[in-house]
C-alpha cells in the first residue's frame, strides 16, 4: 500500500459482545496491513482500552437515544477533523447516524456490517427506515449469507450492495484452552471431575438465557453433579440469578460476570451451549469450536452454516427447552462422541473460519471500493 488508507470504525458501544470483538479483531489485522484505524463508540466497555494499547485512536461520542441529532453532528464533526479515507460502522444506531455524517462530510467509501438477524428489521418502519439509510454505504457486509438474505427481505436492501464476509477469529488464540481450564475450575469452586456445561453471551434477551437454565433444571436431575457456567454480563443479570434460585439451580449455576480470559473459560466447559432466539454468526459460536469442544445450539441465524448437525455438534429448535436438554445429556451420556464432534468443529473453523482470511476480504472490499471513488 503506497500510502496509508485512514479507516475511522464506528460502534453502538465497546462492552463485550460478537461486534465489539469482531471489531477489535478486525481493527488489529488491519493494522498489520498498513492501514491507520481510528475507533468512535458511544457505550463504555472494557473492548475500549483493548484496542487503545493497539495505538488505536480511541473516543467515545456519547448518545442521548436510538436518534440523537447531536451523535450525528459529533460524528460530523469527528469526520471532518480526521478526514478517513473509509468509514465502516457497525450496529444500528451507528449504522444510522455514521452513514449519514459520512456522506454529508464527504468521505470517498462508507461501508456497514450487519452482524445479525435482527427482530428490529421485521419491524416495517425500523426495516424501511435501515434500507433507507442504507442508501448512503457503498456496500453493506453480511456476516452471514442467513443475515444477508433477512437483510435483503426485511430492510429492503438493494442485494447488489450486500455481500457477506463470515465472521472470522485468531484461532490460534483458542488452540490451548483446554490447559488453562483447572485453574478456571479452582477459580470458580468446580470440582475436576464434574461435567461443565458453559454459555458465553451478553445477558440480553436475543441469547435467551432462561430457556439455558430451564434446560440446566432439567440436565441436573438426569445428570447429577453436572456444573453450569453463564460467562457474560448484561441487563438481564438479576433476573436470571433469580430464575436459577428459582429453579433450585444455585449452586450448580456460576455467572462469571464479563471476563478478559475468554480462551481459559472455554477450557473450563466441556460443552459450549447456545440457546439464542436469533443470531447472526456468533463470534463465540467460532471461540469454542476452535477451543475443540462440541457444540450445542438453537437452529437460528447463520449458526447451521458453521455448525454441521450430528457432526460438529448437534442442533435444536429455539425456545425449546426439554429439547435443549435431550441434546446436551446425548452428549454428557456419551462422551467420546462429544470429542469426536469438537476435533471436527476444531478442523472446520481453522479450514474456513481464520481471522486473516476475514481481515483479507474486508481489505479487498475497501481497495475495489477505493478504486471506484477515485474513478468516479
Amino acid at each position: 500500500m503506497s500510502q496509508a488508507v485512514r479507516v475511522m470504525q464506528i460502534i453502538d458501544g465497546l462492552n463485550f459482545g460478537g461486534a465489539e470483538v469482531l471489531l477489535r479483531d478486525l481493527t488489529c489485522g488491519l493494522l498489520a496491513r498498513g492501514y491507520k484505524v481510528s475507533a468512535r463508540y458511544s457505550t463504555p466497555g472494557p473492548i475500549a482500552e483493548e484496542i487503545g494499547r493497539m495505538g488505536v485512536p480511541v473516543k467515545r461520542l456519547p448518545r442521548l437515544g436510538r436518534v440523537d441529532p447531536l451523535l450525528l453532528l459529533r460524528i460530523w464533526r469527528e469526520i471532518r477533523r480526521e478526514r478517513p479515507d473509509v468509514v465502516h460502522t457497525h450496529l444500528f444506531k451507528s449504522d444510522f447516524h455514521g452513514r449519514l455524517a459520512a456522506k454529508l462530510a464527504g468521505v470517498p467509501v462508507v461501508v456497514s456490517t450487519l452482524h445479525n438477524c435482527h427482530n428490529w428489521a421485521r419491524n416495517p418502519l425500523l426495516g424501511r427506515t435501515y434500507g433507507l439509510t442504507a442508501r448512503f454505504a457503498d456496500e453493506i457486509i453480511a456476516v452471514s449469507e442467513e443475515v444477508r438474505e433477512h437483510a435483503v427481505r426485511y430492510a429492503h436492501l438493494d442485494e447488489k450492495k450486500v455481500t457477506t464476509i463470515p465472521n472470522a477469529i485468531p484461532i490460534e488464540r483458542f488452540e490451548n484452552a483446554k490447559s488453562l481450564g483447572p485453574g478456571i475450575r479452582k477459580e470458580l469452586g468446580i470440582p475436576l471431575e464434574a461435567t461443565v456445561l458453559g454459555i458465553v453471551a451478553r445477558l440480553t434477551e436475543q441469547k435467551d438465557h432462561a430457556n439455558f437454565l430451564r434446560a440446566a433444571a432439567i440436565i441436573a436431575q438426569a445428570a447429577p453433579g453436572t456444573r453450569f457456567l453463564v460467562a457474560g454480563e448484561g441487563p438481564l443479570r438479576g433476573s436470571l440469578a433469580d430464575l436459577a434460585a428459582s429453579l433450585e439451580l444455585a449452586e450448580v449455576v456460576t455467572f462469571t460476570g464479563a471476563r478478559k480470559d475468554i480462551p481459559a473459560i472455554y477450557g473450563a466447559m466441556d460443552m459450549l451451549v447456545f440457546s439464542s432466539r436469533w443470531e447472526g454468526l456468533p463470534v463465540a459460536l467460532l471461540e469454542g469450536m476452535a477451543s475443540g469442544l462440541p457444540v450445542v445450539a438453537t437452529r437460528v441465524g447463520g449458526i447451521p452454516e458453521v455448525l454441521e448437525h450430528g457432526v460438529s455438534g448437534i442442533l435444536v429448535p429455539p425456545s425449546d427447552p426439554a429439547a435443549l436438554a435431550a441434546a446436551c445429556l446425548k452428549l454428557i451420556n456419551n462422551p467420546v462422541l462429544g470429542q469426536q464432534m469438537g476435533a471436527a468443529g476444531f478442523a472446520h473453523v481453522k479450514a474456513h473460519y481464520s481471522l486473516d482470511a476475514m481481515v483479507e476480504a474486508t481489505s479487498r472490499l475497501y481497495q475495489s471500493l477505493l478504486r471506484k471513488a477515485k474513478a468516479a
